[in-house]
């Protein structure tokens, strides 16, 4: 049993995290813009691609050249479709907050198989 898995498959989970004293992260809202860009990669990669030829730019700065790209780019998008993404990361973000809420809250598999599972890992590490 893998002590990062979540979800129901994982019955001593909530009982690890509350003995322990740490929580599980509860998903966060991504931003329109960031929702949009996963759709885009190749469109973003060529622009950042003709910027650092006509310009010199570092590796170590192209990942906030791409995040500038992206950003720029979603931002000249028009308004109506800068909803349509907003929407979708509300709802992308409410199906996860489900699932964390059912992880964490719901009840604990109950098949034999799920609770027959040993893993001495997971009592090595709270030590």
């Amino acid at each position: 049993m893998d002590p990062k898995e979540s979800g129901a498959q994982n019955p001593y989970r909530l009982l690890l995290h509350k003995l322990t004293g740490t929580s599980t992260q509860k998903p966060r809202l991504r931003s329109a813009a960031n929702v949009w860009r996963k759709t885009q990669r190749k469109e973003i990669d060529a622009e950042v691609k003709k910027i650092s030829e006509s310009r010199t730019i570092p590796r170590s700065a192209l990942t906030a050249t791409r995040d500038k790209v992206a950003r720029d780019m979603f931002a000249k998008l028009p308004k109506e479709e800068q909803a349509q993404w907003a929407e979708q990361a509300k709802e992308e973000h409410d199906v996860a907050l489900a699932t964390w809420k059912e992880d964490n809250e719901g009840n604990c598999s109950t098949s034999p198989e799920d609770r027959q599972r040993c893993d001495f890992s997971l009592c090595l590490s709270v030590h």
